[in-house]
């Protein structure tokens, strides 16, 4: 298996009222705090508020490989703004992961 490109996905649990607190710190503050350190934003999805129940926010991150993310782990830890901007999502948070993934060639699995 190739592992390049990475795709990061954070998926977050937060309750429905705080969903659109959670987006607007994704949209204002994360997003441009990781794109400086060399990460790009694949994708951002939510499940509904509307079901009662937590909301998952999963942000989809791109970096090309294990080398180029270790590097901008060391450049994110030194900025002042990663670590108030997760102080910031510990407050809104109830759960959540972060998962690694790869592409996978087709038909390799049959």
């Amino acid at each position: 298996m190739d592992h390049a490109p990475i795709r990061i996905v954070d998926t977050i649990e937060v309750p429905p009222d705080r969903q659109p607190e959670l987006l607007a710190l994704i949209e204002e503050t994360i997003v441009p705090v990781l794109r400086d350190a060399g990460v790009e934003l694949v994708s951002c999805l939510s499940t509904s508020t509307a079901l009662g129940e937590p909301v998952l926010v999963q942000a989809t991150w791109g970096v090309p490989d294990h080398a180029a993310w270790n590097r901008i782990r060391k450049t994110l830890f030194l900025d002042p703004r990663w670590h108030a901007m997760w102080e910031r999502v510990a407050g809104l948070r109830t759960g959540g992961t972060r998962r690694f993934f790869y592409p996978v060639e087709q038909g390799a699995g049959t």
